[in-house]
Parts: C-alpha cells; sequence; structure tokens
C-alpha cells in the first residue's frame, strides 16, 4: 500500500504543476488594454454653454463601442487647455497604460503656451512607463480660429521630438455641415475622430484591436 501511494503521487505531481504553468501563463498573456482620455469639449463631445450638451455618442462611448476591448477613462472637460491643465496633470497618477492628449483647441483659442505644457504632459506620461497619443486639433469652420493651424502644427513637433504617436485629427474628413457650431463637431464628425484615434490605438497595441461585433 505504502509504495501505490508513491506511485499515485508521482503520477499526480506533475498533472499539477501543468496546471499550475497554464494557470500562469493565462495570466501573462492577459494584454493590458487600458487608456486614459485627457481633453476639452471636443473629446468631451459637448457643445453649448452647459455640460448637459453633449452628443448622443460621446467620444468615450463610441470608442468602446469600436474598440470593445479597451477599458477607458474618460478626464475630458469642456473648457480644458494643456496650460491650464498642466499643473495638475504632473499630480495625477498615472494607471492606464495609452495616455491620449486632446488639446490645443482652447490653448490656440486664448493664445496659451502651447508647446511647453503639451511637451511636459508627454514627459511626465512617458516618465511613468506609458504611452502618450497626441491627437492633435480638429478642424474648424474656416476663419474662425487664426492660430489652429499653427497650433496644429505644435502638436505634430511635440509628438515627433518626444516619441509621441500621433492621431493627426486634422486629416480626418472634415464637412462644415457635421459641426454644432464653429468648433464642435455633431456625431458624424466626432465619431470619424474616435475612428482616427481607435487606429493609433491599434499601433500601440494591436492585440486590443479585435473589433466590436456586428448584428
Amino acid at each position: 500500500m505504502r509504495n501505490r501511494s508513491r506511485r499515485t503521487v508521482r503520477t499526480l505531481s506533475p498533472l499539477l504543476w501543468l496546471a499550475l504553468a497554464i494557470g500562469a501563463s493565462s495570466a501573462v498573456a492577459a494584454p493590458d488594454c487600458t487608456v486614459a482620455l485627457w481633453g476639452d469639449s471636443i473629446l468631451y463631445g459637448g457643445f453649448g454653454a452647459s455640460t448637459t450638451n453633449r452628443i448622443k455618442e460621446p467620444p468615450a462611448v463610441a470608442l468602446k463601442r469600436i474598440r470593445p476591448a479597451w477599458t477607458i477613462a474618460d478626464y475630458s472637460m469642456p473648457g480644458d487647455s494643456a496650460h491650464r491643465r498642466l499643473p495638475s496633470f504632473v499630480l495625477q497618477p498615472m494607471p492606464a497604460r495609452v495616455v491620449v492628449l486632446q488639446y490645443g483647441i482652447n490653448d490656440a483659442g486664448n493664445r496659451y503656451p502651447y508647446q511647453p505644457a503639451l511637451r511636459a504632459m508627454v514627459d511626465y506620461a512617458k516618465a511613468a512607463g506609458k504611452t502618450p497619443i497626441i491627437t492633435g486639433l480638429s478642424q474648424v469652420r474656416a476663419g474662425r480660429m487664426p492660430l489652429r493651424d499653427e497650433y496644429d502644427t505644435i502638436a505634430r513637433r511635440v509628438a515627433s521630438e518626444e516619441g509621441a504617436l500621433f492621431a493627426d485629427w486634422g486629416a480626418v474628413r472634415f464637412d462644415p455641415a457635421d459641426m454644432a457650431d464653429d468648433i464642435h463637431p455633431l456625431q458624424p464628425y466626432s465619431t470619424r475622430l474616435v475612428e482616427r484615434l481607435a487606429l493609433a490605438l491599434d499601433e500601440v497595441a494591436p492585440e486590443c484591436a479585435e473589433p466590436a461585433r456586428q448584428g
């Protein structure tokens, strides 16, 4: 009986180790699909003077629909800018893998010093071991923001110099009819911007890129 017991232990032990190895492998394989959205009313999906004015599917909601694997923390705020947000941004914990920075519209509109603020945000995210994505500036109706192109160029340059991904929102198809006003997108344009952001996220983490199931 004693010998039989020893043989049983020898038989079960490799199976136990195999089960533990499979469990450990599954835990390691789980992808980190976490993203934090920092930006202004464009990323918030807002328009008008009240924060209750919001398109039906705000960007965070649209992104979750388009790329359901991502867990999204939405810190966007109407009226926000890189210049104003920087002092509190660099005090924030950075738990998400990807940090999206969608600033520039209000910086341009107020002639804020955009470049140093945006660069500092990117540096802070990178120092925390995160991957920053700069969206660049979305389009506005002609003549409504003279510094829009200049600030978009700044965003592109900061992304290039700091090694951040540039989503290039300015290159997304723009139709003035898809605007709530001179600056804020209605649903069609907002959704196109989110689709461009999703492609940037795919580049960072292809393992998180499974699209939403149809039907």
